[in-house]
């Protein structure tokens, strides 16, 4: 080891110096770059060499610029930030959604709704007057308009959120591709042995990003690439390949995307129910569960009252003497068949045959074969009773009753659950007959002796039977739900004269045969074609009755109030039985009011608001822990770099020392020939 030996160990000091106070200028430059991790310059021993009377230290290097991070504290960060991406969507989203309904302002449907009763109640007051009764049509109007606009303004949210997911798409598919660049220059730059710091905090930086809008697991490669999956194991990105999601239109979800993974072929491969987490997960949510969720209260909602108080206004009288006029319009049935059943079954419009007995509910009819069904209430999840649905005759009264007569039509034999009754005579008495002056009287009547049959009762089987003012049919329910429920009526001499010789018996599975008509809680589908085992065919009665209520009168002397034609224009025993609805619990909201129904409506939205707010503040929270976690171990400290950069500048200068004396011995021994 002479004094080259020595100027060499000098250099590598220099060097070395240099080197660790550009790393250090580096930390202190990205201070506040976000993802950055702080660097270290990792010294070792130069190799030393052989000497006498030993080895001799040859200088120092630099062994590695590293890092410095905690994997399991990244990964629990992107964990994080999938929290952060739904919570702040489902916030957000629902937040817009409470305003919608304006009630604090006195604007909502509440206050309409009350409105609408007291000009009915005014309207009983005085009934024989006119312009009492014009405020009652103009205030029902507005009500039909606060129905119409809640429907316009849920229908723009769920497109709005739509648009969102279609953005998060792209954004998704851009950061799989940024993700899959990083790993192309982290494997060029890693397979020479060098550590690419820089490149492997952007595309953790990436991966964060990507974590916010879909849940994401990640695994290192030993060339340092990172495979990136999605809902349950689906790739993303491997190596340096991606793989894209895509929006798909959904025939069955009113044309909004559904969630396509990419798999090369021509039809992506649907994933909306395995995506577990991010904003496209908070967005789903919203858009299809939230929203409609609202929407089905608000039709159901529309639907009774335009249900409740058509069935009263029916049978009242107004000032002209008019009678059996709805005083609403705009209830119909839905029908849908999912594109992804296998038969090519089809299910048509649907007609309202008993408006007494509507639930609101959605049904399905399942399908176990080709020709065996079960009917389902998809609301409730249960099945439905059995029933046999008549035709329509005319509606008894004093005036003209429907009349039995004995030995002439006063029998009837029926099944029920497959239990076949004697023979049933109903009460009647000799020509010209037993009258009977309204539906319900007759509906009493067979529910009576049905009951009383030895037969049936020996089996345990009981009907309920109810006549449907609006529609004027009789129909027949067994009291068993689910299974094998029916009721048909099968023989008997007063089966023309009450209107069921012709009418249709449903049961709650059975065997499938099309075309054929199914009589579900006052609502008849038709099924046509050939079906296939797992399809399935949905209808319901609420879907857009808040988009089609409209009044249906425009003269408003035909308001309904008096209960007999005898009695206009003073009686108005009618109007306060409609007044008498806003108070009472309806079946199709579940046993509540009119009121009670809207207001749980607009209560579970701000719940779930508010849900999201503190699942939010928790996950922020969370959050801010794993981040300050982080810092401790990633982030840049100012004062250790501050005094890095003095011990660095220190070394260098006395490296530097080094060299000019060993320069001064070097010039000293070349003196020495002088």
């Amino acid at each position: 080891m002479g004094l080259n030996g020595l100027i060499d160990v000098a250099k590598s000091a220099l060097f070395t110096a240099q080197q660790a106070l550009t790393v250090t200028g580096h930390n202190i430059s990205n201070v506040n770059t976000p993802g950055f991790s702080r660097q270290e310059v990792v010294l070792t021993e130069e190799r030393p060499a052989d000497g006498n009377p030993g080895q001799v230290g040859t200088g120092v290097k630099i062994e590695q610029i590293r890092r410095a991070v905690d994997v399991f504290l990244n990964r629990e960060l992107t964990n994080s930030q999938e929290g952060l991406g739904q919570f702040t969507v489902a916030r957000d989203e629902l937040q817009r959604l409470e305003s919608l309904f304006g009630d604090t302002r006195g604007q909502g449907l509440a206050g309409q709704l009350n409105e609408f009763f007291e000009a009915l109640q005014d309207a009983t007051t005085t009934p024989s007057q006119v312009t009492p009764r014009s405020v009652v049509v103009a205030k029902a109007s507005t009500l039909a308009g606060t129905f119409h606009q809640i429907n316009a303004d849920l229908t723009e949210s769920r497109r709005a959120v739509d648009t969102q997911i279609g953005v998060n798409i792209r954004e998704i598919n851009g950061l799989t591709r940024k993700i899959a660049e990083f790993n192309t220059q982290i494997k060029s730059a890693e397979v020479s042995g060098q550590n690419a710091n820089d490149l492997r905090d952007q595309r953790d930086l990436a991966i964060n990003e990507l974590a916010m809008r879909i849940d994401v697991a990640t695994l290192e490669q030993p060339d340092g690439t990172v495979s990136v999956f999605m809902a349950r194991g689906l790739v993303l990105v491997d190596h340096e390949t991606t793989r894209n999601l895509v929006g798909v239109e959904s025939s069955d979800n009113q044309g909004l995307l559904d969630i396509g993974y990419d798999i090369g072929g021509t039809q992506p491969s649907i994933v909306n129910h395995l995506i577990a987490g991010g904003r496209l997960r908070g967005l789903l949510d919203v858009r299809d569960s939230t929203i409609p969720s609202v929407q089905q209260g608000i039709d159901a909602l529309a639907g009774s009252l335009l249900n409740e108080v058509n069935q009263i206004h029916r049978v009242g009288y107004g000032l002209d003497g008019s009678t059996g006029l709805d005083f609403f319009s705009g209830l119909s049935v839905t029908t849908q068949a999912p594109t992804t059943n296998v038969g090519t079954g089809s299910v048509g419009n649907g007609v309202v045959t008993a408006p007494s007995l509507l639930t609101f509910h959605d049904y399905e009819l399942r399908f176990t074969g080709a020709n065996s069904y079960a009917l389902v209430d998809a609301t409730t999840g249960t099945g439905i009773k059995g029933n046999y649905t008549g035709t329509a005759i005319v509606s008894p009264t004093v005036d003209v009753p429907l009349n039995i007569a004995t030995g002439a039509n006063d029998t009837l034999v029926v099944t029920v659950d497959g239990t076949t009754s004697g023979s049933i005579t109903l009460n009647g008495a000799a020509s010209p007959g037993w009258p009977y002056t309204s539906g319900a009287a007759l509906a009493t009547e067979l529910e009576s002796k049905i009951n009383a049959d030895s037969a049936l009762a020996a089996a345990g089987r009981r009907v309920t039977v109810l006549f449907d003012s609006t529609t004027n049919r009789l129909v027949l329910q067994s009291s068993s739900v689910g299974g094998t429920s029916s009721v048909d009526v099968i023989g008997g001499t007063a089966r023309a004269t009450l209107g069921l010789s012709a009418g249709t018996s449903t049961a709650a599975s059975g065997t499938y045969s099309g075309p054929q008509t199914f009589h579900v809680d006052g609502i008849a589908v038709s099924v046509n074609g050939a079906l296939a085992a797992n399809d399935v065919l949905s209808f319901n009665s609420r879907e857009n009755a808040a988009r089609d209520v409209t009044v249906a009168l425009s003269d408003p002397s035909k308001i309904a109030l008096s209960s007999t034609r005898a009695g206009v224009p003073g009686n108005n025993q009618n109007g306060l039985a409609l007044i008498a609805l806003q108070s009472k619990t309806l079946t199709g909201l579940d046993n509540a009011t009119l009121l009670d129904a809207y207001r749980k409506t607009a209560t579970d939205v701000g719940v779930a608001s508010q849900v999201a707010s503190q699942r939010l503040d928790a996950e922020e929270i969370r959050h801010e822990q794993l981040q300050n976690f982080r810092a401790q171990v990633s982030g840049v400290s100012l004062d250790e770099e501050l005094v890095n950069l003095l011990k660095y500048q220190r070394a260098f200068e006395a490296a530097s020392r080094m060299i000019v004396a060993a320069d001064e011995m070097m010039s000293t021994l070349i003196s020495l020939k002088r």
